[in-house]
């Protein structure tokens, strides 16, 4: 019994349709149409067992000829035979229900054994362009498909490292406002002793007020870097001298930790384009890392010199410093600490230096840590020293010199 073929193409791709299908001798009962819709007609009326068509057509075209031809006729195997060689066209047409994507580049030869193989049965038959075109399509899909499951997982470990620097920074401002709330508890609890004598009242006063100031300064911190975060941060920049600013910054920490030695080397005048509020806090977050991360009886030093990039100011520890990694995620992540919380023996709620390159970028300078030969580590920022410049990198400093027993 002959197979029904019904065939839909513009008249010349009809033409030579029929020719080859008549040239293999194979037994067919063949209809044409020259447009999609009466390709539908046919198709309900006849119920072919094979349709061949061409899927780039005007008027009824694309998937919906292939939806329609398969609605009106159901048991019908449909075979697209056309000039698009498109990976994403092939991939449209099987999804629609076709079970065979051909080119007419290939010859109509093809579009015989397409007919045999849909008529028998058998799975999807494609032209070799095609199935490269897929095949590589496929590859594609996979490559992606790759990166966003690498980047979905770099993704959720950010988030998981955030979610930890949160809870640790937490953890870590309790450690640190413990301390202070409860000298000031106990100093209030004191201090309602009217029997105290005036000069241990002035003392606890003066204890009281150092542990103030201490929550203020945690207070500050969190609210520069919420600032500097939502981008809100304002600065007063002027011509200023940082010579006599460096100056009461290096007798301030040595007042601070009288068990340091505080050498400072810093030249007269010293102008730099600056927040001189802002730049304090730079500086003062420095000497206090500097200060705490070194052993007692250690010196500090914080020196300034006028390069051609700029105002270079460094604070150098002789002491254990800080290990590269550590400072490395100090400067990128707030929140960080040189230490667990469980152990702690250093105070800081691991916003300073974070917080001091922030603000010196917002200055249009950099800051940056060297680990020293002899030990230590020293740390610098450059600033611009005129209106409008700006520091694009850390210029080169002469490397420390090795101390003398």
């Amino acid at each position: 019994m002959p197979t029904k073929v019904l065939l839909c193409d513009a008249p010349d791709g009809l033409a030579l349709l029929q020719y080859a299908l008549l040239r293999s001798g194979a037994e067919l009962e063949v209809e044409a149409a020259p447009d999609g819709f009466r390709a539908v007609e046919l198709a309900a009326r006849l119920q072919p067992e094979v349709v061949v068509c061409e899927i780039d057509l005007e008027g009824l075209a694309g998937t919906e000829l292939v939806r329609r031809l398969l609605a009106s006729a159901p048991g019908a195997r449909l075979v697209c035979w056309t000039a698009v060689a498109s990976a994403g066209s092939a991939a449209e047409m099987l999804g629609a229900g076709a079970v065979g994507y051909l080119l007419k580049e290939d010859g109509p030869d093809g579009i015989v054994r397409a007919i045999r193989a849909a008529a028998s049965g058998v799975g999807v038959v494609l032209s070799p362009k095609v199935a490269r075109l897929l095949a590589d399509r496929f590859a594609e899909s996979l490559r992606r498909d790759q990166e966003l499951e690498e980047s979905l997982a770099e993704a959720t470990g950010k988030l998981d490292e955030v979610r930890a620097a949160k809870a640790e920074f937490l953890a870590n401002v309790s450690h640190e406002l413990r301390t202070p709330v409860t000298v000031a508890k106990g100093i209030a609890y004191v201090l309602r002793n009217r029997d105290v004598p005036d000069p241990e009242r002035e003392e606890f006063l003066h204890q009281l007020e150092a542990s103030l100031d201490k929550l203020m300064g945690i207070v500050d911190e969190i609210l520069t870097i919420a600032e500097l975060d939502r981008g809100t941060l304002a600065l007063n920049l002027q011509q200023v001298d940082l010579a006599p600013l460096l100056r009461h910054l290096a007798e301030e920490a040595a007042r601070r930790y009288p068990e340091h030695r505080i050498d400072h080397r810093v030249p007269d005048p010293l102008p730099a384009m600056a927040d001189p509020g802002r730049i304090s806090e730079v500086v003062r977050q420095l000497l206090d890392n500097a200060c705490r991360y070194s052993p007692p009886h250690e010196s500090v030093s914080l020196q300034a010199r006028v390069l051609e990039e700029g105002v270079v100011v460094s604070v150098t520890d002789h002491g254990l410093g800080m290990a590269r990694e550590v400072l490395s995620r100090a400067f990128e992540e707030p929140f960080s600490t040189g230490e667990r919380v469980l152990r702690k023996e250093r105070a800081g709620v691991g916003l300073g230096l974070h917080m001091a390159r922030q603000l010196v970028a917002q200055h249009g300078g950099v800051l940056w840590a060297d680990p020293l030969p002899s030990g230590g580590t020293r740390v610098s920022f450059c600033l611009p020293a005129d209106r409008g410049q700006r520091v694009m990198a850390p210029p080169v400093l002469a490397p420390e010199a090795p101390r003398t027993p």
